[in-house]
């Protein structure tokens, strides 16, 4: 597998998780309550029971994690952590996030940190250790094309288009062998039983390319942050049939099958004897015990921001939803994969 390939494998998976985290359906309770009667005995059962029903508010956390073995060893390490809160489905959660990348990848040294804080009457954004706020005229003007973005279903400005694609997504379709793993406790006390099974890479890969087929929207989101197109999906798969060695699914899920973590572990061999292990990890935790995302302020100017994206304000203002949303994502995940021209 060439090295180009690496971020297009650690993309995959992370739609994978998108899928997962936007489709598991199942029995679900009421997000962490005391309504149901259970899991399903089987651990099968227990995966088929997976859901995210009643979750308004948490906290949550995303992992992706490369590292590479060999002559020239490289890592590199990306966290989302913070809180959201959800008010309604055409409006955008509230969040306090942090986004930070480090490490090294493909010859380039990586050092990111950013993050949105989006309440009701002010967004705010730390961008590389600044922190931005526009004015109230046009904070007004980007909340109204954002929010009403939110009611088209499937466009690219929707932030919710691959977690409306992926709404028919089943776990059972792309694992193998689900066994159960024991019992444990979440960081914050939630009792959980945990179930693991083998993933088949090849249909996962098949997942991203539906999702993208069943949603234009999707797919310009998709190529946004880096997933190739259709040619280059079925080549990865190609080239991952005689060189992948292990892909495992790891589910806890609490006694409502509420989702509660996921860890997704590939490793691949390599050509010269080296080898490359992608790892995507979730938690959720204080699972509707968050009520409001902190207050903040922002002192640095919004046009410097802009800039940051290579936009100015008659850019912004001249802009659709999906032109903003879109060019967000692609400016981030070249940060975090420390791109060139980023």
């Amino acid at each position: 597998m060439r090295v180009s390939r690496v971020g297009a494998l650690l993309m995959v998976l992370g739609a994978i998780a998108v899928a997962m985290v936007s489709g598991c359906g199942g029995a679900g309770g009421s997000g962490g309550g005391d309504t149901t009667a259970g899991l399903p005995a089987s651990p099968a059962g227990k995966a088929d029971a997976t859901n995210l029903d009643g979750v308004q508010s948490g906290e949550v956390e995303l992992v992706l994690k490369v590292n590479r073995f060999g002559k020239k060893p490289e890592s590199i390490k990306m966290r989302i952590l913070g809180n959201f809160k959800r008010v309604d489905e055409e409006v955008l959660p509230r969040l306090d996030l942090a986004i930070e990348s480090h490490g090294e990848l493909a010859g380039h040294n990586i050092e990111f940190l950013s993050g949105p804080l989006l309440r009701a009457q002010r967004w705010v954004v730390n961008f590389d250790g600044k922190v931005y706020e526009p004015d109230h005229a046009s904070f007004e003007e980007l909340k109204s094309k954002v929010e009403a973005a939110q009611g088209e279903e499937g466009g690219a400005g929707n932030a919710m288009a691959c977690v409306e694609a992926a709404k028919g997504f089943e776990i059972a379709d792309i694992v193998h062998h689900v066994s159960f793993e024991g019992s444990g406790e979440t960081l914050d006390g939630t009792k959980v039983e945990t179930v693991g099974a083998d993933l088949d890479l090849s249909a996962a890969i098949d997942e991203v390319i539906r999702l993208g087929e069943e949603s234009p929207g999707c797919k310009a989101q998709l190529e946004a942050v880096g997933v190739p197109p259709v040619a280059q999906l079925e080549q990865l798969e190609k080239e991952l049939k005689g060189s992948l060695t292990a892909a495992r699914l790891v589910l806890s899920l609490d006694k409502n099958g509420v989702l509660r973590s996921f860890n997704i572990l590939v490793n691949v061999e390599l050509p010269r004897n080296e080898e490359l292990e992608v790892e995507v990890l979730m938690r959720l935790n204080r699972v509707n015990e968050v009520t409001e995302v902190p207050y903040a302020r922002g002192y640095s100017p919004y046009p410097a921001l802009l800039k940051q994206f290579g936009l100015n304000a008659q850019d912004v203002k001249q802009a659709d939803a999906s032109e903003i949303y879109l060019g967000i994502l692609e400016v981030l995940a070249n940060r975090l994969f420390g791109r060139e021209g980023s």
